[in-house]
């Protein structure tokens, strides 16, 4: 189809800037020396949750201060001079996300607490909020630090007719329905609005801000769902036959409809329900992966596209000729390769933030003038990274043994020549249930990259993202066919010429570090190295230490994920079998972690230390589960790549 003379005009004027910048980009690669320091792949970004006001004179960003992050507010009107106007210093262990304007002067947004680098942030139920220039800096909702009384929030949506309100949801633990109450972000002020007739869920707000549906789940944890056509009409329920895995994730333009996101493997995708009839219509289906993110519209109430990781990320549209859909396909035709995502829009719908990454770029932020048009560079989140130095990530598939397809991602070390078998890092993730290996910027791949070594991510059976029954075929299968998975890619990896038989090494952090040293024992003779970081090595352990087993719904995953068989527990914690390893091993741990215990580090020594087993070791004092501070994460990469190098013939 021909482009139109404005469409024409838009990409010129784009290209020009872009152009800029990648000169820019290109000077400064100029200036790097060949070796690039491996602090630059840990050290935490400048810039995060970029969001512009509605008149687009601010930005306000999360930016890092000692072992937590801030919230700064830049007056970004004088391009050539932007300033900060405001700051907001968190205390204790907060750091803020979620950053929305309300209005033209006045921001919020929420709090979480992140234990350690590799573990999921906890949110606080906290709103604060703060104006553009400083003043009325303050809290508005939710229990003081230390209060042990549980109270949960989550903002609904703005009220763009009230702009001094918020309408809210909240829960308790003594309060097994949500409650809506509108919020004034000025003095902290709560009005109830309703209350949902469901337990243990939430409720969602239509286009005009009415509150009109629910989900909850039955005392046998089942889905619920419920609506109402006005406000002061009555709640009625509709039954549920498409599957118990869905997610609403917003209303249609009509009120009529509702989205949801499904994670049956039988009917991945968005779906659209009609609320009268509780009719199902598939919108945007899927074959492999869940819906993993939201496109909202300039107001930021309707959705109009979803967002799929099959591979590479990739936008669907549910609206094709929404302005908002048409410049982000400009965006990503002239960012070809990137991630791109329109963050949020002022109030005229003319300008927009932008965030553009990849995997060989963190992001970078820019403002979008759809007037002019052009697009204007801001920030980078890691300004000292070049992606012209670091290397892609390229998708990958293989079969393992009993039939199953598997996807992952294979990147190639520095100064790759194709038709070479390279040393390799089989690197794991962590989770296992939930998380998965995603295309993008990764610190510990690109250093191992950059330091002559390939790495194979692999989404085994059990990892998250390919729906609920790919998820739970992991169950109770920890040490059994979830490592089956990883050893059928690392001889993948060796059939197809990538990796060098005797120079491929396991590596993983957290379950990855359960994994790693279940390979080496399963596996004795097929990694030349082995590196183990804040590993769970102990399955009997794991349920009796740590934050996990402390509440009874962490006891019951537990059960779920693992079983409740002692012998079969016994039988695959790699704690019992220390005397089949013959890898050289190396094991680190944060002396503070409480989600992989530090026990399992200590257990775990003590048992090869009774075997006669040699390795290395490294227990860093006030760190977590991961570590946070660059200085040790160096420390530590410094000895691990040493120690691989010493094992491999890695240069």
């Amino acid at each position: 189809m021909q482009r139109s003379s404005t469409l024409q005009k838009i990409s010129m004027a784009m290209l020009l800037s872009l152009s800029f910048i990648l000169g820019t980009a290109a000077l400064s690669a100029s200036a790097h020396s060949n070796e690039i320091p491996l602090e630059n792949f840990f050290k935490h970004a400048e810039f995060g949750d970029a969001a512009i006001s509605p008149t687009g004179k601010y930005l306000a960003v999360t930016v890092p201060s000692g072992e937590q992050r801030n919230l700064a507010v830049l007056d970004i009107s004088d391009p050539a001079a932007m300033s900060v106007s405001a700051a907001f210093q968190m205390r204790g262990e907060e750091s803020p996300i979620n950053v929305r304007w309300v209005n033209d002067e006045r921001l919020i947004f929420t709090s979480v607490i992140q234990a350690g680098a590799l573990e999921q942030p906890q949110g606080t139920g906290r709103i604060y909020a703060i104006n553009a220039d400083g003043s009325n800096k303050r809290q508005l909702y939710g229990t003081q630090p230390g209060s042990f009384v549980f109270r949960f929030m989550e903002i609904i949506s703005l009220l763009p007719e009230e702009p001094d309100y918020i309408l809210i949801q909240s829960w308790a633990h003594d309060r097994p329905q949500p409650i809506v109450e509108r919020l004034n972000v000025d003095n902290a002020r709560l009005n109830r609005v309703a209350t949902s007739p469901l337990n243990r869920g939430f409720v969602m707000a239509d286009q005009n801000n009415i509150v009109r549906f629910a989900m909850g789940t039955n005392d046998d944890m089942k889905p619920e769902f419920s609506w109402r056509p006005s406000e002061d009409a009555e709640w009625r329920n509709f039954s549920n036959e498409i599957s118990e895995h869905l997610s609403p994730i917003g209303f249609d333009t009509s009120g009529e409809y509702v989205y949801m996101r499904s994670r049956d493997n039988e009917h991945l995708g968005l779906y659209q329900i009609k609320l009268a009839t509780g009719e199902f219509e598939p919108l945007v289906p899927s074959e492999n992966v869940e819906v993993d993110g939201i496109k909202l519209d300039a107001s930021g109430n309707r959705v109009i596209a979803v967002r799929y990781h099959d591979g590479i990320p990739q936008w669907h549209s549910i609206e094709n000729e929404a302005k908002e859909i048409v410049w982000l396909r400009q965006l990503e035709e002239m960012f070809a390769g990137n991630s791109v995502t329109i963050n949020n829009w002022t109030r005229d719908g003319k300008r927009a933030m932008v965030t553009i990454s990849s995997d060989v770029a963190p992001p970078e932020f820019f403002v979008l003038d759809t007037e002019t048009p052009a697009l204007r560079f801001l920030a980078a989140a890691r300004p000292w990274i070049d992606p012209a130095t670091m290397q892609p990530m390229q998708p990958i598939s293989f079969e393992t043994r009993d039939g199953i397809t598997l996807h992952g991602y294979k990147t190639l070390p520095r100064g790759y020549t194709d038709g070479d078998a390279v040393p390799f890092v089989v690197f794991i993730h962590g989770g296992p249930h939930g998380p998965r290996d995603r295309w993008g910027f990764d610190g510990f791949v690109q250093a191992f990259a950059h330091h002559g070594f390939g790495v194979l991510q692999i989404n085994f059976r059990g990892s998250g993202g390919y729906g609920v029954e790919f998820e739970r075929s992991g169950y109770g299968e920890w040490g059994a066919k979830m490592q089956d998975d990883i050893t059928d890619g690392t001889h993948w990896l060796i059939d197809e010429g990538y990796a060098k038989e005797d120079s491929v090494c396991i590596a993983g952090a957290s379950y990855g570090g359960y994994s790693t040293l279940s390979g080496i024992v399963r596996e004795p003779d097929l990694y030349a190295c082995a590196w183990a970081f804040v590993g769970v090595y102990d399955l009997e352990l794991i349920k009796e230490t740590g934050d996990i087993p402390q509440q009874v719904s962490g006891q019951r995953y537990l059960d779920r994920v693992l079983g409740t068989d002692t012998e079969v527990l016994k039988e695959r914690s790699p704690t019992n079998h220390v005397a089949k390893i013959k890898t050289p091993l190396f094991i680190s741990h944060g002396a503070e972690d409480i989600r992989a215990h530090v026990d399992h580090y200590h257990l775990l020594k003590e048992r090869l230390d009774e075997a006669g087993i040699e390795y290395e070791e490294m227990l860093v004092e006030n760190e977590g589960h991961g570590f946070y501070r660059t200085e040790n994460n160096v420390e530590m990469m410094t000895r691990v790549l040493a120690f691989m190098k010493k094992h491999t013939s890695a240069e």
